[in-house]
């Protein structure tokens, strides 16, 4: 019987790849060690510190969101059922300082499309400042509607509402595209702009993540379903309709 040939143990042994080191935990949180950041902010900015302030002036590795939501939810060796705002008003007297307006899904809805109208492309948790809302935070309005503050429901985020009710969808993995499909957002982006996209128009407004150069490069090397060998300018001179060519 002929014996299979062994094979060298350097050529079936994988390198094993390192693992990831866990984040360290979170130091400890205090009340009093929030009472002092609290007074140096105040003693700086002139008024008592808000979830949406940003980091904390006396340690930037902290934010006051993540101080609030550890106060909520009990993180960080604090008792839970607490806020930032119930806890300022407590210890320093301070009234109303998170005295926020309620929110609807309409109304983030109406900042949301306002977002896309100026900068072509749907806002998520990290888009900063609210450009239609002064003093709101588009981080601070997806905690809202996670946690249910301000009159929300909670259990809920910006990517799911703007999904819901304006039927934007988020692309968190990298789905199959269609010919129709681009076609269809391509009509689109000519109706609102008056031209065609090429490779340098930005995101896709109907979908979150997607952008015209990523749609090219799927053209170009035959990924996501799409055909190989071409371009987005090719397709759109090819398949455009005919009763839109110029």
């Amino acid at each position: 019987m002929a014996l299979t040939p062994c094979i060298p143990w350097e050529v079936v042994v994988m390198p094993m790849k390192p693992k990831r080191r866990p984040m360290p935990p979170r130091p400890p949180l205090t009340v009093a060690q929030i009472l002092t950041w609290a007074d140096a902010h105040q003693a700086t900015a002139g008024e008592w510190p808000k979830t949406a302030a940003g980091v904390v002036l006396g340690d930037p590795s902290e934010k006051w969101l993540q101080i609030d939501m550890a106060l909520r939810l009990g993180l960080r060796g604090l008792p839970a059922g607490d806020s930032l705002a119930s806890l300022l008003e407590r210890e320093r007297g301070v009234h109303e300082v998170e005295a926020r307006p309620r929110l609807t899904e309409a109304k983030i809805c109406r900042w949301a499309e306002a977002h896309c109208r100026q900068s072509g492309a749907w806002p998520d948790e990290k888009s900063g400042p609210v450009e239609a809302a002064p003093g709101e935070v588009w981080q601070t309005l997806n905690e809202s509607l996670r946690l249910g503050l301000r009159g929300l429901r909670g259990d809920d985020s910006l990517a799911q509402l703007l999904g819901r009710r304006l039927g934007i969808r988020s692309r968190t993995t990298a789905a199959p595209l269609s010919v129709a499909q681009v076609l269809s957002w391509a009509m689109d982006h000519e109706s609102r702009t008056g031209r065609l996209p090429d490779v340098w128009s930005g995101p896709v407004r109907a979908v979150l993540g997607e952008t015209w150069q990523k749609i090219d490069d799927c053209l170009r090397r035959g990924r996501r379903g799409l055909p190989g060998g071409g371009s987005l300018a090719q397709l759109l001179a090819e398949r455009r309709p005919a009763s839109r060519r110029r």
